[in-house]
């Protein structure tokens, strides 16, 4: 999504020359490239690079503004990933900052811990992680579903979530729907569409994905024991 936008780059550089500053080389990429939206730009520690936070992804410019990385940014010294720990960090404060009035949860006698999914009803990964929903319970694990129709907007897959959220009894419909029951379609002012595009912003390509609180995602089913043991380990290392 943002390859056709750094593609006109290398014709503005000389535009950045100046930029010796955040909020210098801010200015000059929010006028150069007036399409895009810069959630935060900030100094990566001593390294010469600038990071850009923009729809969610990560982009590294040069404090001079010659030069864009896309792409992780590795401290040889610590072995660390620095662009993978600071997506967990900002998907963090996006998990925070939800609304569970927005959720459909399936929450357990006493909560050990909860897991935000990113949920599709058609896909047979989602439906086998549901119907094994008493078993995460079982496990302390609290599920937040997050809508996440993987036709994206304007398709079934979109429809369908839109029915199970305005359903009189969401979690019921919710199994239902993931059960194979097709529901008499229904409308009304729903989160789902949101949804979809904070899901982009947290970089799901495929459901269920599973956050953690620590904003840590695991692509894919976990079985319930298997999950405890993750996060139970995740926790500890907290």
């Amino acid at each position: 999504m943002l390859k056709r936008y750094f593609l006109l780059l290398p014709l503005f550089w000389t535009g950045f020359a100046q930029a010796a500053d955040a909020d210098k080389l801010k200015q000059q990429l929010e006028k150069t490239l007036p399409e895009v939206k810069i959630d935060s730009l900030r100094e990566v520690d001593n390294t010469g690079f600038f990071e850009a936070v923009i729809n969610g992804e990560i982009i590294y410019f040069s404090a001079d503004g010659r030069y864009a990385l896309q792409g992780d940014l590795v401290s040889l010294e610590s072995r660390t990933n620095l662009t993978e720990q600071r997506k967990v960090s900002l998907r963090k404060d996006i998990l925070n900052s939800l609304d569970e009035e927005d959720m459909i949860i399936f929450e357990p006698e006493k909560t050990e811990h909860t897991l935000t999914v990113f949920t599709d009803i058609d896909c047979v990964y989602c439906r086998k992680m549901h119907s094994e929903i008493q078993q995460y319970m079982d496990q302390g694990i609290r599920i937040r579903y997050m809508a996440y129709p993987r036709g994206g907007i304007d398709s079934e897959s979109y429809d369908e979530a839109v029915t199970v959220w305005c359903a009189q009894d969401r979690r019921d419909a919710m199994t239902r729907a993931k059960q194979g029951e097709e529901l008499e379609a229904n409308t009304c002012d729903n989160p789902v569409k949101a949804e979809f595009e904070i899901g982009r912003k947290m970089g799901v390509q495929g459901t269920p994905a599973l956050f953690m609180e620590s904003g840590q995602m695991l692509p894919g089913y976990v079985p319930a024991e298997r999950l405890k043991e993750i996060l139970e380990q995740s926790s500890g290392q907290s």
